[in-house]
């Protein structure tokens, strides 16, 4: 969501702190404050929020954990302003990628936007969809704005392809570090892409477990497969 911000982040006064010594504010350091004035949003009223992610609705009676905000050290940023944020986006196309943690982000910030939208029912899944984690492909339209906010699920963002032969029995997928997965097409002309893939490059999710991916690193260029791994 942060890459999102910082999209918008000529259009906000941002003030720093009289003892920063920064000509730009870096969003990505800080910590999380409490703000009673959170959340920006109630999930019961979205429908684009999926239900087992709405703690109130699944009977969670505390609300304090949705009462945090981000502050960067050196610097304030004002409000969410839906308004303004609606209108930055207008005629532009939004793309998460990944996997459950982009879909969520995807739904946390229509959630956001649609506060901003007087006819919710300008709001819809193009193909009628609902946001799940079996469908690979979402596109929410925000029509009165002419926004499209995209999901896809990719989860190593590159190509999987056939397992080689004479391959360990344990290696069940196999994945070409040096190619983007193919649908990679659908978004490579989008203006702004959200995407994550480093937890899947863990041993435990890749190397060490029984559905390992055997990764053909004789594909890639000397420096790639290390990039990908951070």
């Amino acid at each position: 969501m942060s890459c999102a911000f910082l999209y918008l982040f000529d259009s906000y006064p941002v003030s720093h702190s009289s003892s920063s010594s920064v000509d730009k504010c870096d969003v990505f350091e800080g910590s999380w404050i409490r703000d009673e004035s959170y959340p920006l949003y109630n999930a019961s009223q979205c429908p684009f929020a999926e239900i087992g992610f709405n703690c109130f609705a699944n009977g969670r009676k505390d609300g304090g954990y949705a009462k945090w905000r981000w502050k960067p050290k050196n610097c304030d940023i004002p409000r969410f302003d839906v308004r303004t944020v609606l209108e930055k986006l207008r005629g532009k196309q939004v793309v998460f990628v990944a996997d459950s943690l982009s879909r969520t982000q995807l739904e946390s910030l229509i959630c956001l936007l649609m506060t901003g939208v007087e006819d919710k029912k300008s709001v819809y899944e193009v193909n009628e969809n609902k946001i799940t984690k079996q469908i690979r492909f979402l596109s929410v339209w925000f029509s009165s704005f002419d926004l499209r906010i995209d999901s896809y699920r990719s989860v190593f963002l590159v190509q999987p392809t056939t397992v080689p032969i004479r391959s360990p029995k344990r290696v069940k997928s196999t994945l070409r570090v040096d190619k983007l997965d193919d649908i990679s097409q659908e978004w490579i002309d989008c203006d702004i892409l959200i995407f994550n893939s480093g937890h899947w490059w863990t041993p435990s999710k890749l190397f060490a477990s029984v559905k390992a991916a055997g990764v053909q690193l004789h594909l890639a260029p000397p420096n790639l497969f290390s990039l990908l791994i951070y």
